[in-house]
This record gives C-alpha cells, structure tokens and sequence, in this order.
C-alpha cells in the first residue's frame, strides 16, 4: 500500500527517481498524476492502483477530474510491468461508477504502454508537440490495437500498425484519438486553462463520456493474453 496525502498542493510519490508527482488544483477539482518516465514499472503501477482504489471507495470525493500528465518527453515506452492491464481497465470503468473524469495529458511521445492507458482515459488532449507513435513488437502492441480499433474500426488500427504510423497531435485529432488538441506551455499553465474551459461543461461531458463507456466494453487483457501464446 502506497500511502500519501493526495490532496495537499503537491506531494512526490516515488521513492526511486521522482518519477511521479501529484499536484492538487483545489480550484478545480482536479488531482494531476505528473509521470517523468516513460512506460508503466512497477511502482508507477502500485501507485495508481492504489490511487484508483481509493477513488473507487470514495476517499476522494473532492475530485472531479484525474489528469494524467505524460511528461516524459520523447523518450519509448517499455513493456510494461505485470498488473497494466488490469488499471488501464480500472482507469477505463472510472467513469462508470464515479464522478471522475480521467484525462490523459500527452506533451511529447506517446507509444506503447503510454499511448494504450491513454486509450483507456475519457479522453485525450494534446499539446501540438505530441507524437502518437504505433511502432514497436506487435505482440506488444494488441492492446492498444484493441483500444484503437474501437475508435477508428481494426482494418484502419491494423495498418497503422504494420506502417509504423507516427501520427502529429492534429493528425490524431481528425482521426478522433484525441479529442482536443492545445498550445504547448510549461508547467501545468495549460492544463489550467484547459480546464477552467472544460469545467463549464462537467455535467453534460461526464454523462457523454459515461454513455460512451457503458456501450464500449473494456479490452479484454484475457483473450489478448491466449492470442499472444498462441
């Protein structure tokens, strides 16, 4: 058990490199998950499922949205650690139960594991100098072919796959992979505003984005796992 006080204005959660930090905007109800590593070891695993955890029991029921900050700049993703599939299923089934929005924050690349547990956020704003990369091991890649293919159907998921597509954060905005895409700026000025905009519309967006995960079920980690051993 990873214990923390969430809300305080800021509290560094790793013990091993600083690699995750939270930051609490009272103002507007949003605890932001800052993550200087790319990839999912570990520890960044425990952290947010206990994280998920709490929200779930009701802990925390000051917040209303739950930013993921991917800060990693453009550095790869590795193969994540044992229990990803498991909290990108929990991220993703947040909306269902809670009043939580999850958003995932993209700034520089996402791939791999990066870009699948983004997927699985309500939605996903980009600055203009992200990058959304599909290359890597297939077999490392079905669960984001999965999340993907939801959105843009499998025979378009499947060749950006086998291209090695690297779509810019206005590519991946017409595609419908992010949802709004925004001016880069240092710190979390941009998340700030971003959400002082999107606050204004709380209620119909988290009725939106609960409808559209109640008729699109969660991967299933499962059947991706016998079609890898298989």
């Amino acid at each position: 058990m990873v214990n923390f006080p969430y809300l305080r204005p800021q509290t560094e959660l790793s013990v091993n490199g600083g690699c995750l930090s939270t930051l609490w905007l009272k103002d507007r109800q949003a605890l932001v998950l800052r993550k200087t590593r790319p990839g999912f070891d570990a520890l960044t695993i425990r952290t947010i499922t206990d994280l998920l955890a709490a929200i779930d029991r009701g802990e925390l029921s000051e917040i209303r949205y739950l930013v993921y900050d991917f800060a990693h700049g453009v550095r790869e993703a590795t193969r994540p650690a044992e229990g990803f599939g498991d909290i990108a299923a929990e991220n993703s089934e947040l909306i269902v139960d809670t009043p939580v929005i999850t958003l995932a924050w993209a700034r520089g690349l996402m791939s791999g594991s990066d870009f699948d547990f983004a997927m699985h956020c309500s939605a996903i704003v980009a600055e203009k100098s992200a990058q959304f990369s599909f290359s890597g091991d297939a077999v490392d890649l079905l669960g984001l072919y999965a999340a993907v293919g939801r959105t843009l159907g499998f025979v378009k998921a499947e060749r950006l796959i086998e291209n090695n597509a690297a779509l810019t954060a206005e590519e991946a905005r017409d595609l419908l992979i992010v949802r709004d895409v925004v001016e880069p700026q240092a710190g979390i000025d941009a998340i700030e505003r971003y959400l002082a905009q999107f606050g204004r519309r709380y209620n119909a967006s988290h009725a939106i984005f609960r409808a559209q995960r109640m008729v699109q079920p969660v991967v299933d980690r499962r059947s991706l796992a016998a079609l890898e051993r298989n």
